[in-house]
């Protein structure tokens, strides 16, 4: 019985170990796009949202691509009233709020 629940929690810290996260695919993304292989960038596009991402999008973001890159996480809550918080996280697995901002009016429309 021990041995059969040991391999249990193996498979189960496995299988949360392997998850990708926001970080993982933005990784994934800069690498695939440094090295101009755009089929492997599409691959990381939700299936309906691929044909919505130009090659020509994706050269241009090659052309602004630095050395440097940092990655940072975020996310939206967008409420019924169409008001917006921006939570920003820490960008490791436990995902902690680092900072909380209202998201003004004029900058919605970049969310929608």
């Amino acid at each position: 019985m021990s041995i059969c629940l040991n391999i249990f929690l193996a498979f189960i810290v496995y299988f949360e170990k392997s998850k990708e996260g926001p970080v993982d695919v933005g990784v994934k993304f800069k690498e695939s796009v440094s090295t101009e292989d755009y089929t492997l960038t599409k691959t990381l596009f939700a299936e309906g949202r691929k044909q919505h991402i130009s090659e020509n999008t994706l050269k241009k973001v090659n052309e602004i691509m630095s050395a440097g890159t940092s990655f940072k996480t975020y996310q939206l809550l967008e409420f019924d009233n169409g008001e917006m918080v921006l939570l920003y996280l820490t960008p490791n697995k436990k995902y902690e709020i680092q900072d909380v901002r209202i998201v003004p009016e004029e900058h919605k429309p970049l969310f929608r």
